[in-house]
């Protein structure tokens, strides 16, 4: 359930980032639905069986608790991987004729 969570979270993020501001797509509703289904399908389970997790989770707290602590944990040792500066690569050299 933590990596379906750590999709779902980041999908928002995306989504409140770039799809709610892209002035292009007519239906952002729809293209944030499609978003979670295809996190959906990366793990092989349904919106309704996500959502029967969730209510399960959101009932036991104590195992709620393991899953964010495990998110969190994983956000703290990517954060300096997330805001490193990217290193340019190195153009190829064009051959010469």
């Amino acid at each position: 359930m933590a990596s379906i969570m750590k999709d779902v979270i980041m999908a928002e993020s995306y989504s409140s980032q770039y799809i709610l501001k892209d002035s292009l797509k007519k239906d952002k509703v729809k293209a944030n639905q499609d978003l979670l289904e295809d996190i959906f399908k990366v793990h092989h389970i349904s919106r309704t069986e996500f959502k029967n997790s969730l209510v399960f989770y959101e009932s036991r707290p104590d195992l709620n608790k393991k899953i964010f602590d495990s998110l969190n944990s994983d956000q703290a040792r990517h954060r300096n991987d997330l805001f490193a500066p990217q290193v340019k690569a190195k153009p190829f050299p064009l051959p010469v004729k």
